[in-house]
């Protein structure tokens, strides 16, 4: 069973590597906090460059430019993320996947389909995963497709698809702050944006961290821009089975600080300028209104436009 909130704004394969072939390749093994494994592995020898798409692609170290106005803040430590160590330079981490972890990749393919705008290539945010990871930390994770979910795409690295530029941080690991209902809230800032001198899409992490691209190559629909962006929440739960909370588990309607929510939501237009939506073509869906719920503010100020989500599941099918 599936459940979604979305916020939809309209604005204009190869096979995975098994252990052995990735432990070639590893040169050196760190540990989080929670308990993950991930592999320091040579960036040219990352799994992305064994799709065939990728033969002749040339590696992208950092992004060419920004948004206008936008500046990168100093990045943390490793040791801020929860890692015992730091991978070597020249490395990138890849999350060490078990079998069930490639199992669930599936199954987070099949709930996924749900939500995907037909024939639109995809690519996701953050999320919560204890059949996944074994923790209920919540999560840092790509996830792409250029087909609805049908035959392409993965989590994290799993197969090739994202390609990683940082031995800091990476697809799979936790996110270390929490916000506090009523109190004290932590943000996380992410930028999915196309290099203009490329056409690979970059995903900057809390406004510090270039992570690394979608090469262009992959997303041949989207090359010069994307014509959708899907934001919100979604919740899984197996027949029979209650459906989890979303969000912070509080309805929308108890606003910022104490229901989870999205503030300055932006895009950047052809001018590589970060810019307001046009409000005429935000839509918003909740699949089941009497548990989850949707509540925006299309509000100009500081926080540009802002929507609530979440709600405290119990729905059974």
């Amino acid at each position: 069973m599936f459940l979604r909130i979305l916020l939809f704004i309209l604005i204009g394969g190869a096979q995975a590597r098994s252990w052995n072939e990735k432990a070639k390749y590893t040169l050196k093994t760190i540990q989080t906090i929670t308990g993950d494994l991930f592999d320091c592995i040579d960036m040219y020898k990352q799994p992305a460059f064994d799709h065939p798409l990728l033969k002749n692609h040339t590696l992208q170290l950092k992004p060419s430019s920004l948004p206008k106005g936008m500046k990168l803040a100093k990045s943390k430590s490793g040791s801020f993320y929860g890692f015992n160590d730091t991978c070597p330079s020249g490395t990138v981490l890849i999350h060490r996947a078990r079998k069930q972890d490639l199992i669930e990749s599936k199954l987070l393919r099949n709930q996924f389909r749900a939500q995907a705008i037909a024939n639109n290539p995809t690519a996701e945010g953050s999320h919560v995963s204890p059949i996944m990871y074994g923790t209920s930390y919540p999560r840092f994770f790509t996830f792409w497709t250029i087909d609805g979910y049908e035959k392409t795409g993965c989590g994290n690295l799993e197969c090739p698809g994202f390609v990683s530029t940082t031995n800091i941080y990476g697809p799979g690991s936790f996110i270390p702050e929490f916000s506090t209902y009523g109190g004290e809230q932590k943000y996380l800032s992410i930028l999915i944006s196309r290099d203009s001198s490329t056409g690979n899409w970059w995903v900057t992490y809390n406004d510090q961290l270039p992570l690394g691209y979608f090469p262009k190559e992959l997303l041949p629909k989207m090359d010069d821009y994307a014509d959708a962006v899907q934001m919100g929440g979604h919740v899984y739960s197996p027949l029979n089975v209650p459906s989890p909370p979303m969000g912070s588990g509080h309805p929308s309607n108890e606003g910022p600080n104490k229901a989870a929510y999205f503030i300055q939501v932006q895009a950047v237009d052809s001018s590589n300028k970060l810019t307001n939506f046009d409000t005429e073509f935000i839509k918003s869906k909740s699949d089941i209104g009497d548990y989850y719920s949707i509540s925006d503010n299309h509000g100009s100020g500081q926080d540009k436009y802002v929507f609530a989500y979440g709600g405290a599941g119990g729905f059974t099918k």
